[in-house]
């Protein structure tokens, strides 16, 4: 072989070897389909994604899509199709496929974000993996707000009958229940849409997290805020990936990816909204919004017509085959201990 071939033999060679780790690198699109400064991108995605880059040396990226690429009502579905392959979505959302998460949903059980989404992780390994309802996905964590309480824009609801025919957005699942039973009328929407109801008078009022005025930008539409002690009762966002993509993945990178994962995206996500919603009600309170306190009697009504949620819970968990009461028990151990 003459001495200008062996050169472009082992040209040939080097460049193999130099696009090797570009062929490797595996890009995965979370849907960025809330606004940029809400806490799911600033204390969830961004930093799993930095998180991601690290611990397998820029094997894997993780990448914000730049607009939105389905409704968080679809994102099971974007997921499962390939159009995204990592989201961060609301449980109610997928109610016939995924029902034990909602044990963060019941009233009076939350006391932070962070606790409540360590909790409802640990609660899922320890109590809900064999229940397999997030079939074909692989459960990276979960985030829950900081529980729900009541905003007005006119009204104060300061007890049961205040509610009465009050018409509230709320998120889809135990939140609706509840206002039904409280006799308030209920309406759904994803949360990308709470600017719109508040600002155009669709709604009287929002059942969210103290969080949302301010990550929705409705600050200077509410008038009223009620605090109910413990809360309404948080709603859960797990944040899981494409089963066949995660599969792809190599042992060490799945391995690494896990170290990541977990508690430490779920405490970190809890974490976020929990600061998060301290700086909306510090912007409420600047703006002048009046808080009001639940007397004894609006907290003992509250109690009595809310019970059947749980009672709902526990059914949903025996017919999952989970041992409902223990779980409960164990989930409110890790939030209020």
């Amino acid at each position: 072989m003459t001495h200008s071939k062996l050169f472009l033999v082992a040209g040939a060679v080097a460049g193999i070897s130099l696009a090797a780790p570009a062929l490797a690198q595996t890009k995965l699109v979370v849907d960025a389909y809330v606004p940029p400064k809400h806490p799911f991108v600033t204390g969830i995605m961004k930093p799993f994604s930095a998180d991601v880059k690290r611990v397998t040396s820029g094997r894997v990226l993780v990448e914000l899509s730049a607009s939105p690429l389905s409704s968080s009502r679809k994102q099971w579905e974007a997921v499962d199709k390939g159009i995204s392959d990592i989201a961060v979505q609301y449980t109610g959302w997928q109610r016939q496929r995924i029902k034990l998460p909602a044990v963060a949903h019941l009233p009076f059980g939350i006391s932070t974000a962070e606790k409540a989404s360590v909790g409802l992780w640990r609660t899922q390994q320890k109590f809900f993996n064999k229940a397999d309802e997030f079939k074909g996905m692989k459960l990276l964590g979960f985030t829950t707000h900081a529980g729900n309480q009541i905003t007005t824009a006119k009204q104060p609801i300061t007890s049961v009958a205040d509610l009465k025919g009050q018409k509230i957005r709320s998120s889809t699942g135990e939140p609706t229940q509840a206002l039904k039973m409280l006799g308030g009328v209920p309406v759904t929407a994803p949360g990308p849409k709470i600017f719109e109801f508040i600002s155009k008078g669709v709604v009287d009022g929002v059942m969210d997290g103290s969080h949302a005025p301010l990550a929705f930008r409705i600050v200077n539409y509410i008038k009223h805020a009620t605090q109910i002690p413990g809360t309404l009762g948080a709603i859960s966002f797990a944040i899981y990936m494409n089963g066949d993509k995660w599969d792809g993945l190599s042992a060490a990178d799945k391995a690494a990816i896990d170290g990541v994962a977990g508690e430490v995206i779920s405490g970190r996500g809890g974490k976020e909204m929990d600061d998060f919603s301290s700086r909306s009600v510090a912007a409420m309170k600047k703006a002048g919004v009046q808080f009001h306190q639940p007397s004894d009697a609006f907290m003992a009504d509250l109690k009595k017509m809310l019970a059947p949620l749980e009672a709902n819970w526990l059914a949903d968990a025996k017919s999952k085959g989970v041992d409902g009461q223990a779980a409960l028990a164990y989930y409110r151990q890790q939030v209020f201990n």
